[in-house]
């Protein structure tokens, strides 16, 4: 907020002209608005006198309003019939209105009483002053990045993309990530949460494709080229519209060659075309299609045709009258490593005597590869060629290469998801709070062996599961997704629950293993056992801030069949209000409705405590707009979207809202999608492919996507149109 937006056209007030310690109160509240604290600043117009407060959040604006009521009241303000509401009707309030967070406003009274301005001014210094200097609360405080990147698994594994880009920021903020890896760290987020689109749009991504980088994020842009460049024409079993479309890939992507093999079809199909477009040796083009043929002999014969018009160039029969006795095993090793034959170079390597030129060779190799068993056999040729040694401090490629296999090799880096276990049952903090640099390369585990390991834990090793679990759970969601999960997800929320930890993304993985839990038709026992843990869960984080996501907890647990564990239920939402009576202000009127909802479903009421006591309070004012029109809900998961429509048909009778959970396309799912006037993608649950889907047959008009999980996020993008 600047100062002559405010003390501008009407208000009469000049703070150069107001007495020196007024001027200086209103510069530090100036100042704290633009720090994004509470504040609050006055107006005069037709010789009255109003004052605003502003809020950084409508969180801590409702916050305010209570202060207010508290501090000032109907004494000496209009607040308990205008709810420090702003103006329509007048010019400057319009303005303000427009911000995203409209200050509070509220007139002194009685008018004219120098004494009632005196004192107003004088409670506002002293509670702005208060708010300033409070503590700040355990959800907001500085975190180690330990912490914020276990919080980032379970984003990603929730697929919630507001809590991913929070843990992002915050780890921007902390400085404890250079930028190399910051960016690594965001295309692996991008990733995890199937954004493709934010992959190719990444600040950082040219910068990427110049460094030197790990084999994951290489393959993980391949798999971006894929799905954005050949994707369609892999479908279509064409070689001709394969090299059509690679031809499309930009030239700052044609760097994501590694020469390593691979056993997924995005990268071998990626790695293929990027061979055939820098003209690859034949030989080259021929190990990529033998290994396409070691698991897809459809994805292979396409490519074999495409080897064959450039079989056999001129140019090959030239080199191939030179005399083989001139060519040392040092221009055979360059020459593989040119036509990006790493692998191969690092064969040929190994059989020569140790030396130090081939030493470092074999390092760049090994590094693009990043194949263990052969690293290690790298590393004794290494130390046996004496490079350690003979390496200068200048030479920062031969030390950078050296540091880059010493940590390769480390021992954590080959735990694996089993390692990992074993860490945790050993009470091994440091192999158990695993980062995503090393574990993006371990293989996820089936459905039966996590099952095992999960069952096999005893109470403090659940307990530091909930502790550091973030990134095992980004690296299984889809175990936990699956139709069978059901089990796993109980074992989790035990080690939520024992482990007593509660941040935002203990919170959002709550609510995704609640709905996964429902949707899978879990068992009386399985259900009544994830429900006596949420209700732990609930106590440690229930609070003014969360008491939304409370509601979606409890809307998400009670989604099975009325009858299943219905006494678990009715003990969940008595526990529920227990939590959120000492908060039940910071409810909105749409939480209010949703609890009445489910009171309703376990035949009990709402206690009267936490009914709306305002006459004149209109719970559906925010949602007015969507009458008449044709509402669509659409998420994977349907717990959220179906307590969000029942929701929206309590507050708007008559409301036409529909909701579609449908993993691919169908007539019905265009049709909703060409027709519907409010489209809602909840895009935490929904897949790539659906996703597409429903643009290509919106035709350009508007979709709201929700990033978050639970009924409150659709609710609230709803509200705010």
């Amino acid at each position: 907020m600047q100062a002559e937006e405010f003390f501008g056209s009407g208000n009469d007030i000049t703070p150069a002209r107001l007495p020196p310690e007024h001027e200086t109160s209103i510069e530090n509240w100036l100042d704290a608005i633009r720090r994004g604290q509470i504040a609050f600043l006055p107006r005069v117009t037709n010789r009255n006198l109003y004052w605003y407060g502003f809020a950084p959040t409508l969180r801590e604006r409702k916050e305010l309003l209570t202060l207010l009521d508290a501090w000032i009241g109907p004494t000496f303000s209009d607040l308990p019939r205008s709810r420090g509401r702003l103006y329509p009707q007048d010019p400057f309030d319009i303005v303000l209105a427009s911000t995203d967070v409209p200050p509070l406003r509220f007139e002194v009274l009685p008018r004219g009483s120098a004494a009632s301005r005196d004192e107003v001014r004088q409670t506002l210094l002293v509670l702005s002053k208060m708010v300033w200097k409070r503590p700040r609360s355990e959800f907001d405080a500085p975190r180690t990045t330990v912490e914020v990147l276990d919080d980032l698994g379970h984003a990603i594994g929730a697929r919630d993309r507001r809590i991913a880009l929070a843990c992002l920021r915050e780890l921007e903020a902390s400085a404890d990530l250079d930028q190399s890896n910051l960016a690594f760290l965001r295309l692996r987020v991008y990733a995890g949460l199937g954004d493709t689109a934010a992959i190719f749009a990444d600040q950082d991504l040219e910068h990427v494709l110049q460094l030197r980088r790990p084999l994951g994020i290489t393959r993980l842009l391949q798999n971006a080229v894929y799905e954005l460049y050949l994707e369609s024409a892999d479908t279509s079993g064409d070689g001709a519209a394969l090299l059509e479309a690679a031809n499309r890939i930009p030239a700052g992507l044609r760097t994501l060659a590694t020469g390593g093999a691979t056993q997924a079809r995005p990268a071998l199909l990626v790695e293929f075309m990027l061979a055939k477009l820098r003209g690859a040796a034949t030989a080259t083009l021929d190990r990529l299609a033998d290994e396409a043929q070691s698991f897809s002999p459809t994805l292979a014969n396409p490519l074999r045709l495409l080897i064959t018009p450039e079989a056999e160039p001129p140019e090959t029969l030239a080199q191939d009258t030179s005399d083989p006795a001139t060519v040392t095993p040092t221009d055979e090793l360059h020459r593989l490593i040119a036509e990006g034959e790493f692998a191969a170079a690092v064969v040929a390597g190994l059989a020569e005597t140790p030396s130090s030129t081939t030493a470092a060779l074999l390092l760049g190799c090994i590094r693009e590869l990043e194949d263990p068993q052969l690293a290690a056999e790298v590393a004794t040729f290494v130390e046996a060629s004496g490079l350690h040694e003979e390496s200068r401090k200048d030479d920062v490629v031969v030390r950078a290469d050296l540091e880059w296999l010493a940590g390769f090799l480390n021992p954590q880096r080959n735990l694996g998801w089993l390692g990992w276990f074993d860490a945790l049952e050993a009470n091994d903090v440091p192999g158990a709070a695993v980062d995503f640099s090393v574990s993006a390369d371990w293989a996820p585990l089936d459905h039966a062996t996590v099952a095992n390991r999960l069952a096999s834990l005893d109470e403090e090793t659940l307990a530091r599961l909930g502790d550091h679990g973030g990134a095992f759970m980004a690296a299984h969601s889809s175990l936990f997704a699956a139709v069978d999960g059901a089990e796993l997800c109980e074992r989790v929320l035990a080690g939520f629950a024992v482990s007593e930890k509660n941040t935002a993304g203990i919170r959002v993985q709550t609510v995704a293993l609640l709905e996964y839990t429902s949707a899978s038709g879990p068992g009386a026992d399985i259900l009544a056992s994830s429900l006596l843990w949420t209700e732990d869960i609930l106590r440690a984080g229930t609070s003014a801030v969360t008491a939304h996501w409370t509601v979606d907890v409890l809307q998400a647990a009670t989604t099975s069949p009325q009858a299943r564990a219905l006494d678990a239920k009715t003990r969940l939402f008595y526990c529920a209000l227990e939590v959120l009576r000492p908060v039940r202000s910071s409810l909105s009127l749409a939480d209010i409705e949703g609890l009445r909802l489910v009171a309703e479903e376990l035949a009990t009421s709402l206690p009267v405590d936490f009914e709306v006591q305002t006459s004149d309070a209109d719970p559906a004012a925010a949602y007015r707009h969507l009458e008449a029109s044709v509402v669509v809900l659409y998420s994977l998961t349907e717990s959220a979207i179906t307590r969000a429509a029942q929701v929206l048909r309590r507050l708007i009778p008559g409301i036409d809202v529909r909701t579609t959970a449908e993993h691919d396309g169908s007539q019905q799912l265009a049709a909703l999608s060409a027709n519907a006037d409010v489209f809602v993608m909840v895009a935490a649950s929904a897949k790539h492919a659906a996703t597409n889907f429903i643009k290509d047959h919106r035709g350009g008009r508007p979709i709201i996507q929700v990033n978050s999980r639970g009924s409150s996020a659709i609710l609230r993008e709803l509200s705010e149109g």
